[in-house]
């Protein structure tokens, strides 16, 4: 299977080229002051993190471009961080256009959600009836629906980054290349989307801990809401959170930077290798 396949040609790049896993931890750094920043109070912390995700928008697809270049020039022999520059600048504006489309797309799906979730709240407060099962089942099918949706959109469009950068191609193309690969593959895309998606909880998990360790507020909250007899597992879980002090915020910090890393670098390699084996052998005739 393409999946598992693949595992082994990522391994095989990571062991000549380490420094793709000095360059997903050098992208993660850009984590750290949004988790810091909590630290200081929930104020600093929106508005640091707000400014620091307009910032990423611009900053992720010339990383993107950068580290795909890396890795497919990684499989095939040694790569340095020239590539990263070159595929970075050379692949930044498609990579951006997609990209921001995709947040688009997002917000969109979104906006339905939960204009619909209160739609129906207010169609129920309005007849004076309780929400009972009737309610409760239009509000899971539109929540349902709208996160296929989004998975749907995730799932075919998850290549595009490898077909513009590996391929050489534009925007359109990009993405229409990267629907053709999942429609002609798509056990092994699911199988492919399974081990990311497991990898992905583990960073995310490792994630979060690492946030509720270095934000004392929330650690105060959940004390507060034990304190006040609530007598609820979250609360529980959150006032026995240990506080930390400055060594042990930069232990974290240092631990979240290098998990990040070997996990960015792992699967910037498996993704490469993976769409090598399967783009299509002839273009030309296979691109919808």
């Amino acid at each position: 299977m393409a999946a598992l396949q693949s595992i082994g040609t990522a391994a095989g790049s990571l062991r000549r080229n380490p420094i793709l896993f000095v360059v997903a931890m050098a992208f993660s750094l850009v984590q750290l002051p949004s988790l810091f920043a909590q630290a200081v109070g929930p104020l600093v912390g929106g508005i640091v993190s707000l400014v620091f995700s307009g910032v990423t928008v611009f900053v992720i697809p010339f990383f993107l471009g950068g580290v795909l270049g890396m890795a497919n020039e990684a499989i095939d022999g040694r790569t340095s961080l020239g590539t990263l520059v070159s595929e970075g600048k050379s692949h930044y504006v498609s990579l951006l256009v997609v990209y921001f489309s995709l947040l688009v797309v997002n917000l969109v799906l979104s906006f339905v959600g939960g204009f619909a979730a209160v739609f129906v709240g207010l169609a129920v407060l309005g007849s004076g009836i309780e929400l009972g099962t009737v309610g409760l089942a239009i509000l899971a099918i539109v929540v349902l629906a709208v996160v296929l949706t989004y998975l749907a959109v995730a799932f075919v469009v998850q290549f595009f980054g490898h077909a513009i950068v590996i391929d050489d191609l534009g925007a359109v193309d990009g993405v229409k290349r990267s629907v053709t690969c999942v429609r002609n593959n798509l056990v092994s895309v699911f199988g492919y989307s399974v081990i990311v998606g497991l990898g992905g909880l583990v960073a995310g998990v490792f994630g979060g801990v690492a946030s509720l360790l270095l934000t004392p507020s929330l650690r105060h909250q959940g004390t507060a809401v034990a304190g006040a007899g609530s007598g609820a597992p979250a609360a529980s879980a959150f006032s026995s959170l240990p506080a930390i002090g400055v060594v042990g915020m930069v232990a974290v910090a240092v631990g979240l930077v290098l998990v990040s890393g070997l996990i960015g670098g792992f699967f910037a390699a498996y993704s490469t290798a993976f769409y090598r084996s399967i783009r299509p052998t002839n273009p030309e005739t296979t691109t919808p």
